[in-house]
């Protein structure tokens, strides 16, 4: 709380733009750079003058926090959204943070926080593309404007506006590619927790947790500890065959509420994030897999059978809708059987879901 604080009052004192920036001219900022921290774990991004970012959208911002307007709960409603580097000169990626309600924390002077109509303008604005107004969707390429550079919190450095509902701090988001397209690391247990079950941190980013900061990662063949709890917001834990375990924290996605835990090994995605809340030794801990929803990110083994199509362990006619629906696209399908696996409709393996997998299909159907 203390370097929110500190660098809350350093924005209000030192910085207050009394002009636009121009952002055409200014180059971007990479992920890298922004996230960079010291031994200890604290940010050491010079958070003093608006920045640019490029990136990758992750998920969407309801499917990690609850953005329900005028929340009984600690600043009210909630929104975050993960932006993930692209191109080989840059590494890594930045959370985007605003809440209803700053002025629940003791900090911040009445007057800073959205009425109910005010929030969901806000929430229309960051989720929608201001030349087009397409509404934004994971994997769109996208450029964010931050007037006020964000704050370091539990470990990571964020774009908001710094607990402040003033223009000045405002941060916006605009498209420059849709569908660019979300690229993902296969990650073992043994590259982020060392032989002891310790975080592997590494302060110069090149190896460990700090290099999957904001990215999106995959855990392959990891069981759950115990399922108990399994539900939206939870945090459970996986673990390797060689015994290192990894905290995992649930999103909202629609999935995590009516699929139910998986049992036996699985294959899980998600966002890499950190959130210490024990600074004791530096911020070098409280690292976490989040998986915004069900469908696209928990992938159980034992549902793994191409040509199954509607969850039931067998391939038969009762396959042959789903198998058609799944052909139109993934939102769909999982629209209607979002416990399923659409790439079990990816028939004849060759990594997507087409026309020239309907043979390959006929083919199970028939053996």
């Amino acid at each position: 709380m203390r370097s929110l604080l500190t660098a809350a009052v350093l924005w209000s004192v030192a910085f207050a733009p009394a002009d636009e920036p121009d952002w055409a001219a200014m180059e971007y900022t990479p992920h890298f750079a922004y996230q960079a921290v010291d031994g200890s774990g604290a940010g050491t991004f010079p958070l003093n003058a608006p920045v640019k970012l490029r990136g990758v959208l992750l998920n969407r911002g309801e499917d990690l926090l609850n953005p329900t307007p005028d929340l009984p709960s600690f600043l009210g409603g909630q929104w975050q959204v993960f932006v993930q580097a692209v191109g080989d000169a840059d590494q890594g990626g930045t959370a985007l943070f605003m809440a209803q309600r700053y002025s629940d924390l003791p900090f911040v002077p009445p007057g800073h926080s959205y009425t109910a109509e005010e929030w969901l303008a806000e929430l229309h604005r960051l989720t929608h593309d201001p030349v087009s107004g397409r509404p934004f969707a994971p994997g769109d390429l996208v450029e964010v404007r931050a007037r006020a550079p964000g704050l370091f919190f539990r470990g990571k450095t964020n774009v908001n506006e710094v607990h402040r509902k003033t223009p000045a701090t405002d941060f916006d988001i605009v498209l420059l590619q849709a569908e660019y397209g979300r690229s993902i690391t296969e990650v073992p247990l043994s590259f982020v927790k060392d032989a002891a079950d310790q975080f592997i941190f590494d302060p110069q980013r090149l190896t460990g947790c700090e290099w999957l900061q904001g990215t999106l990662v995959r855990f392959s063949g990891v069981t759950f500890v115990s399922t108990t709890g399994w539900a939206p917001h939870a945090t459970l834990t996986v673990q390797d065959g060689s015994g290192r375990t990894f905290p995992v924290r649930l999103g909202r996605g629609q999935g995590i509420a009516t699929c139910g835990a998986p049992l036996g090994p699985v294959t899980l995605a998600g966002i890499f994030d950190q959130e210490d809340d024990t600074p004791a030794d530096g911020w070098q801990g409280g690292y976490r897999l989040w998986v915004p929803d069900y469908a696209g990110y928990v992938v159980p083994a034992a549902k793994a059978l191409p040509g199954d199509l509607n969850c039931d362990g067998l391939v038969n006619f009762d396959d042959i809708d789903p198998f058609v629906l799944a052909l139109g696209g993934a939102e769909g399908y999982h629209a209607v059987y979002p416990c399923c696996l659409h790439d079990n409709a990816d028939c004849n393996g060759d990594g997507a879901v087409d026309f020239d997998d309907i043979d390959a299909f006929v083919a199970i159907l028939g053996s």
